[in-house]
């Protein structure tokens, strides 16, 4: 492999590590139910294009 994709696939995991690690410290902070909290990561996910 290229070192511009290399490059390319680190900062992409880098970026989405980031991501869910900023995610994770949001919902430490709810206080809802468990199966609420995974309906508003779902809905978080699918509004940021990342759910499939």
């Amino acid at each position: 492999m290229s070192n511009t994709l290399l490059r390319h696939l680190r900062a992409l995991g880098e970026r989405t590590a980031a991501g869910l690690k900023q995610r994770w410290r949001t919902l430490q902070h709810v206080t809802l139910s468990p199966s609420r909290i995974g309906d508003i990561a779902r809905a978080t996910l699918v509004l940021n294009g990342i759910w499939k």
